[in-house]
């Protein structure tokens, strides 16, 4: 029923053995290492889950709910919105005002 998986199939692949890493940050680490990226952590993958959902006109009690937060007060602190998107709510007032 399932099928066997291959060192092929994992994002993070130890390419000195063959095989998935056993620790996710360290593959992570050196993902950020070959791909020259600074001052990135592991943790920042949750900032940009929540921002990214946000972004895309989720809610944010379902955000809250898929970062298993208590207090909506802390998903606000996760969920950061780019300039572009704060732009374009702007110039939705814009829009309405200009009729």
């Amino acid at each position: 029923m399932f099928k066997e998986r291959k060192a092929g199939d994992y994002v993070f692949v130890n390419p000195k053995i063959g095989n998935k890493y056993q620790d996710i940050k360290s593959a992570f680490t050196v993902a950020l290492r070959k791909a020259q990226i600074h001052n990135f952590h592991f943790h920042d993958l949750r900032h940009t889950f929540a921002s990214h959902l946000v972004m895309a006109g989720v809610d944010l009690t379902t955000v809250k709910e898929l970062l298993g937060h208590k207090d909506i007060k802390m998903t606000l602190r996760y969920s950061h919105l780019a300039p572009e998107h704060k732009q374009k709510a702007v110039s939705v007032l814009d829009n309405i005002f200009s009729r």
